[in-house]
């Protein structure tokens, strides 16, 4: 059996580009496509009647945090110009 490090893997993946997105698109499809056709017969809160609510709010949710935790990320571990060179 071959094994295979996981910078291996990752470099395999990166090659294949176009089709891992091609793939992730496909899923956020179906996935978006089965939140339109399921239908939520207590819905608990406001929006949530409405088709394809939760991938929306996910979306949101993800950009959200990516945007605040990048931030975070730069305002606590940034350090000056020079820093290490003292």
């Amino acid at each position: 059996m071959e094994t295979s490090t996981l910078g291996e893997l990752l470099g395999k993946a990166r090659q294949n580009l176009g089709f891992w997105k091609k793939v992730m698109y496909g899923i956020m499809v179906l996935l978006v496509g089965l939140n339109v056709l399921i239908y939520s017969h207590h819905p608990h809160f406001a929006g949530e009647d409405k088709p394809g609510y939760w991938a929306v709010f996910a979306l949101v949710a993800t950009v959200a945090m990516v945007r605040i935790c990048k931030g975070a990320a730069h305002a606590f571990l940034g350090k000056k110009e020079g820093y290490y060179d003292r």
